[in-house]
């Protein structure tokens, strides 16, 4: 606890963390912002994978 370790995060609007929720990906909410930490994604997971299951989870194409 309290050990800062270095990453990148996705940022999205705080709204977007129930439908996120319902598709398994799990952010955490931060200054009205849901935040998708990186470091928590597998290294195989291809980041266009990623990202199609997030705009998926939002109703985007």
């Amino acid at each position: 606890p309290g050990v800062e370790l270095p990453s990148a995060a996705v940022s999205l609007p705080e709204a977007c963390v129930v439908p996120l929720r319902r598709a398994g990906i799990v952010g955490r909410v931060e200054d009205g912002r849901v935040l998708l930490d990186l470091r928590t994604v597998p290294a195989e997971l291809d980041p266009g994978d990623l990202a199609a299951r997030v705009r998926g989870a939002l109703g985007e194409r």
